[in-house]
């Protein structure tokens, strides 16, 4: 194991636990969705697909983070992974909140 595989290994260690943990949390979340009488609010309709999409993704972001654990990928590699890790994190803040502001969410009189 050479020094780059030793130094990246606690790294894809801690961030897949948290991959791991962020797609428990998009399906927990997708589970929720709707009021008691089943009745879905536009904001519902498209968090049933965001959450979707955000849970499958970090679930393969968990096997992206066992691969470069191994020691497999190189450096460049992993360091465009890591951008595209928190871009996507950024993407879905983003499109929360678009969706947020923008659709009926079910409040009002």
């Amino acid at each position: 194991m050479n020094t780059f595989q030793k130094r990246i290994l606690p790294t894809a260690i801690y961030l897949g636990t948290i991959s791991l943990g962020l797609s428990a949390y998009f399906f927990y979340e997708r589970s929720l969705i709707g009021f008691p009488d089943g009745h879905l609010t536009e904001l519902d309709h498209a968090f049933l697909l965001l959450y979707l999409i955000c849970g499958i993704k970090h679930s393969l972001y968990v096997v992206a983070f066992i691969y470069f654990g191994l020691g497999y990928g190189s450096r460049l590699k992993w360091v465009f992974f890591l951008l595209f890790y928190a871009g996507s994190i950024f993407l879905y803040f983003g499109a929360d909140w678009f969706l947020r502001r923008i659709l009926d969410h079910g409040v009002g009189g």
